[in-house]
Order: C-alpha cells, then structure tokens, then sequence
C-alpha cells in the first residue's frame, strides 16, 4: 500500500512539473503570423490545432489550449502571441479582433 501511495504521489509530482514547464515556455513565446489551416489533429488525440506562418517559418499550435478560439477563427485571419502573456489575439481582415486566454 506504501509503494502505491508513493507512486501516485510520485506521478502527481511529475505531472504538475511537467504542467508547469509548458505553461512557462508558452507564456515566453511569442510570435505573429496568419492562420493557415484549422483542423483537428488525429495524431495528437483530436485536439483542435492551427497551422501558423510567420515571416520566417511554418508551425502548428494548439487552439485547444485557448478555448473557442478555433470557432471563431478563420483561415487568412492575422494570429498575435504576445511574449510573456497567456493570451493570442485572433484579428480578422476588417480589423475586428478577439482575445483568447490560457487554458490548460
């Protein structure tokens, strides 16, 4: 019973590192592009995910992490992550803008 408790305490740990190191690298990163693709992602468990191109490259995102913000994105809508917050900023082309925050 000891060895049990130890391991799901172990795990508890682990998990609650790991959480914290992706909310802090996502928190620093920052960066600007347009929304290329909007799709659910069957290699990563269906999760609804962005392809992102900035000036100097191509990535995907998570818009799970960011809830709604896949439904109210389009593609060839403007996508800012300022460095250093938990928020993107989802622009359309008339300059109307929308901010989604952080959620893990």
């Amino acid at each position: 019973m000891k060895k049990f408790i130890l391991i799901l305490f172990l795990l508890f740990a682990f998990g609650c590192i790991r959480y914290d190191g992706i909310k802090k690298s996502n928190k620093a990163e920052g960066y600007k592009g347009i929304i290329t693709k909007i799709y659910q992602d069957d290699r990563n468990h269906g999760v609804s995910t962005f392809n992102i191109r900035t000036e100097k490259e191509e990535f995907k995102r998570l818009a799970t992490l960011y809830p709604r913000s896949w439904e109210y994105a389009e593609i060839g809508d403007s996508i800012i992550k300022p460095a250093d917050t938990l928020m993107i900023i989802i622009k359309k082309n008339d300059s109307t803008y929308k901010e989604f925050f952080y959620k893990f």
